[in-house]
């Protein structure tokens, strides 16, 4: 298993490297920590004119922020540095997203969401920036393994917690962001400036045209991807309320089990890109994220659901470091910044699209079967990928 190992300086990489990790952690997750709450916020906001759709849009409306805000962030980066962006954003995080904490209306506290989906843009993109920054190779892909695991883990911690919050009110997991003033020091202490970072100019326009078809493949599966991941945090809650006798802990744990499989398969990731190519490792993902859908629609009870978060954890765990290692393996470091930008947007745009997306489904089909039909389509889509890289293999 992989470890974060202390560098020869008495500890200050281990603790570099332990900030990236747990800042790392308040970004995919920061819209579903407040998942378990939905459905007692829908009931106190049931007077406001569509709050069950408004309710359902504070889960992923910092994500429409974000796919804003990534590519400005991105540029803001390679120009003046990663360190100052990083420490204003996470001074915005916790303010935008305590926010529903002591606001009472439902439209201030979505734009304290939309706040705190520019501090993500921020954090996501600076820290996997950094991360290409310090390392290569072998390192670099056991990083960012680690930061994906970081990140499930995180998931776990606060979506657990988020759910016991909300069975003592659906304010308190509001609460939960305000970790992120307890990273900001670390960051001011340990984090530095690469010098291939500090002050880039911008690169020319056809530079940043080629870049956005050349990566424009690994956009896209990061954005179906999310569009994916993202029906378990907005949809699975009411699925589980359907079945009966869940409480809000228990959506909390179903939620966050698969974030828990899911670190353990992104700490696996080095040994398997070793031994797969990128295509072959989003086969894996396909493959494993369909088979979990498959059996949450089959199941008829909590623990059948359980049972899916586990077989889609272990695919959803690989998601990330595929497509981060892919993208920085392609890219220079002078416009790393916004490439990981693009990649932020497109990761983001997927979690604002998801809601919109599924929800005409659900209302005409139901919840279970749009996990089902998703995913019959992502077992196909594995199998694809499957063929592609051993096609790939065979000619190689």
């Amino acid at each position: 298993m992989a470890r974060i190992q202390a560098g020869p300086d008495d500890g200050r990489e281990f603790r570099r490297d332990l900030v990236i990790l747990l800042g790392s952690s308040l970004t995919v997750m920061a819209g579903a920590t407040i998942a378990p709450c939905l459905p007692r916020m829908a009931v106190h906001f049931q007077d406001a004119p569509q709050a069950q759709m408004l309710v359902k849009m504070l889960l992923s409306v910092h994500a429409l922020f974000i796919a804003l805000t990534a590519p400005l962030m991105g540029m803001l980066m390679d120009r003046f540095g990663r360190r100052p962006v990083l420490a204003v954003s996470l001074l915005l995080y916790g303010l935008g997203g305590s926010s529903g904490a002591y606001l009472d209306s439902l439209y201030a506290i979505m734009a304290g969401r939309a706040l705190l989906g520019v501090a993500v843009a921020g954090i996501m993109s600076g820290f996997t920036t950094l991360i290409g920054d310090y390392y290569q190779g072998e390192r670099r892909n056991r990083l960012m393994g680690l930061q994906a695991a970081f990140t499930g883990f995180g998931g776990l911690v606060f979506l657990t917690a988020g759910g016991m919050l909300a069975d003592v009110g659906w304010r308190y997991p509001f609460l939960i962001y305000l970790f992120a003033f307890c990273i900001l020091p670390g960051a001011l202490a340990y984090l530095y400036e690469p010098e291939t970072a500090a002050h880039v100019k911008a690169g020319t326009e056809g530079e940043g045209m080629d870049s956005l078809v050349r990566f424009l493949p690994i956009y896209l599966l990061a954005f179906t991807g999310m569009v994916i991941f993202y029906m378990i945090p907005v949809q699975l809650p009411f699925h589980l309320k359907s079945l009966g006798g869940v409480s809000n802990t228990g959506i909390g744990v179903a939620i966050g089990t698969m974030n828990l499989v899911g670190a353990v398969s992104s700490m696996q990731f080095g040994r398997l890109k070793a031994r797969f190519s990128n295509t072959g490792l989003f086969a894996l993902f396909s493959l494993l994220m369909g088979l979990g859908y498959g059996v949450v629609w089959l199941a008829g009870g909590y623990y059948g659901v359980l049972a899916g978060m586990v077989v889609a954890g272990m695919g959803f765990g690989l998601l990330m470091p595929n497509v981060n290692v892919w993208l920085l393996s392609l890219v220079s470091a002078r416009s790393r910044g916004r490439a990981v930008g693009g990649l932020t947007t497109f990761f983001l745009l997927g979690q604002f699209v998801s809601p919109m997306l599924f929800e005409p489904l659900v209302d005409r089909f139901g919840i279970a079967d749009c996990f089902g039909a998703v995913g019959a389509v992502l077992l196909a889509g594995g199998v694809l990928f499957a063929l592609s890289a051993r096609s790939a293999r065979d000619r190689g």
